[in-house]
């Protein structure tokens, strides 16, 4: 049940979001073991190029910047898994974005599993139920 949302100072082509969607969800799935059904992945872009700073400034150059955050459940994960799945991640987004000279940063954001659902349940209710 992981929300992937990828924030950007540029807005990208339809075929460019469909195809990193599709991505982020594949390697989510195998990496992190989730179940694709539940997989969310969410794009936000920039209005304004003065959203974005770097070092105290305004970026001002052409160069991509991004931000990528997943929430998944605490303790769903092993620290190789959680490795692995952003060098993957930071391979994928580069390639799809090009070049990427400032800092960029991917994150994973655990959350217990009585904190936080999709659909009315917590995850500690879809685990209880399923067994």
């Amino acid at each position: 049940m992981p929300l992937i949302t990828l924030r950007t100072n540029k807005i990208f082509s339809e075929k460019i979001t469909n195809s990193l969607a599709q991505s982020l969800s594949l390697i989510t799935e195998r990496i992190l073991r989730k179940n694709e059904k539940a997989i969310v992945v969410r794009f936000e872009a920039a209005v304004q190029q003065s959203q974005w700073y770097v070092g105290g400034a305004v970026k001002s150059d052409d160069g991509t910047i991004f931000e990528l955050n997943i929430i998944i459940t605490k303790g769903t994960n092993t620290q190789h898994e959680k490795a692995e799945w952003i060098a993957k991640t930071w391979q994928l987004v580069t390639e799809a974005l090009g070049s990427v000279p400032h800092p960029n940063y991917i994150s994973i954001q655990e959350i217990d599993g009585e904190s936080w659902g999709y659909n009315g349940l917590s995850q500690e209710q879809r685990k209880i139920q399923s067994t």
